[in-house]
């Protein structure tokens, strides 16, 4: 079974294309070399081809050449995959400094193995002449890049040299792409959005979000607002205390407060009352709710994120409708839009957006998302939103929230909203102790990846505003 790693609705478009990186080079390869080879290949497939990390890196469905790797090398491919990815406007100023002409552009596997090669020595503390060795044996291996393998020794033999020269003179250099720097200096300053940066190069800690006990399963446990737990990370999730038996779920602590804030502005709170989770898939904030006591109907157009949802609910032992189902009708199915049968006390709309909040943890995120996604993502949820409004009963509460950093898909989206019997519901910052810096002017909640959780540093980006409709 699954976990349900909820970071918020990753409900971002890509393209579902995957440019070729090449076929594995024929000759026999070092030892290490394939999982090597594949982590390039990933990397330049999201850089390239807009793909997700995600679906790349799935152990039974994902790039083939991944799921023909043991366990083992998946991991490794894996890690040096979002290492590169994470660090990869530094790693390619270094590389800048290190060549005097850059190699052509369209030479993408060769440009993806100096990169990865040049994370594994910067970042991941692998030794230089292994690292070295094993891009240089793949290099010289294919035969469209096999005319830079002396350069690519050259360079990449002194980014082992200088490595600390080279880190140092680079640390200061953006993170993001030029657009996205742009847009979140325009939303949120250059101070913030700064911050923001220094968050996304941290790899982030574990959250857990669970039943009534479960933190006592964790001595070294760091307690975070509401009923979240944070953990130092690593190992397999599978084998922590308590995942066999269901008494928690992972959650970023951001991600638990949209489910929090439904339960504090709807009067009386969710417990046995009628709740909607839209977009629910991959259901932690289901799980959330349920474990409230609200009786929750979770929809989601996905049918495979909605299987990972039941198995979740069999795990932990808690109960929900699972809905399967567009909520605009404007799917592939061509189907009318979803329509309750009976209205709701309480919604909770996660809505599709562009995730920008989770790079931490899915740092593919900053590079296969565009800055046109935004409008088209934000016209996406006004219609969501205006279509759920209707299905609130009098005095019930809407909540809309998503994973996104960017102010059109939250804090300007809300303000412009228009519905017909609905009213904003400022929450104040006493109202949340711990996420007093996550209480914009305008009552909404709105975490950065640099906020603090109660003495906890860092969480998801995340917006959430409520709004009752009257009695």
């Amino acid at each position: 079974m699954n976990a349900s790693h909820d970071q918020g609705n990753a409900g971002r478009q890509r393209q579902k294309s995957r440019p070729s990186q090449g076929k594995t080079p024929a000759r026999a390869l070092p030892q290490g070399a394939a999982a090597r080879l594949v982590a390039a290949q990933i990397t330049g497939l999201v850089v390239g081809g807009r793909a997700s990390l995600d679906d790349l890196a799935d152990r039974e469905k994902g790039f083939d050449a991944f799921t023909r790797l043991e366990a083992r090398d998946q991991a490794l491919a894996r890690a040096i995959a979002v290492t590169a990815l994470r660090h990869r406007m530094q790693i390619r100023a270094m590389l800048a400094r290190c060549w005097t002409r850059p190699p052509p552009a369209r030479a993408e596997l060769l440009n993806s193995l100096l990169e990865t090669a040049t994370a594994q020595i910067a970042f991941m503390q692998v030794p230089a002449s292994a690292a070295a060795n094993l891009a240089v044996a793949l290099i010289s291996s294919d035969p469209r890049s096999a005319r830079f393998t002396g350069f690519a020794n050259a360079v990449l033999r002194k980014i082992g040299r200088e490595q600390d020269g080279l880190a140092a003179a680079t640390a200061t250099v953006d993170p993001f792409p030029a657009w996205l720097q742009k847009t979140l200096q325009r939303d949120h300053g250059k101070a913030r959005t700064g911050a923001i940066g220094q968050a996304f190069r941290q790899a982030p800690a574990l959250d857990l979000n669970g039943r009534d006990g479960y933190r006592a399963l964790f001595a070294d446990g760091m307690p975070l607002p509401g009923t979240s737990l944070r953990l130092a990370g690593g190992g397999a999730v599978e084998s922590l205390p308590g995942f066999a038996d269901g008494r928690w779920w992972v959650q970023d602590v951001a991600a638990a407060q949209p489910a929090r804030l439904l339960d504090l502005c709807l009067e009386g709170g969710v417990s046995g009352r009628p709740i909607a989770d839209l977009c629910a898939a991959p259901g932690g904030k289901t799980l959330q709710l349920a474990a409230m006591g609200a009786q929750v109907t979770a929809v989601d157009v996905s049918a495979r994120r909605l299987r990972r949802l039941s198995e979740n609910l069999q795990r932990t032992q808690l109960s929900a409708k699972i809905v399967c189902a567009d909520l605009l009708g404007e799917g592939e199915t061509g189907q009318p839009g979803w329509q309750p049968e009976e209205r709701f006390d309480g919604i909770l709309l996660d809505a599709s957006c562009t995730a920008t909040g989770t790079i931490r943890r899915h740092p593919d995120i900053v590079w296969n998302t565009r800055a046109e996604d935004i409008a088209v993502l934000a016209s996406l949820q006004r219609r969501m939103i205006e279509r759920a409004a209707g299905w609130l009963k009098p005095g019930g509460v809407l909540v809309y929230a998503n994973c996104s950093l960017f102010k059109e898909e939250g804090e300007n989206l809300a303000a412009s909203l228009d519905l017909p019997g609905l009213a904003h519901r400022p929450v104040e910052a006493r109202e949340l102790p711990g996420l007093e810096t996550s209480i914009n002017g305008q009552g909404n909640f709105r975490s950065l990846l640099h906020h603090k959780a109660g003495e906890a540093e860092g969480m998801d980006g995340f917006f959430a505003a409520c709004f009752r409709r009257q009695a």
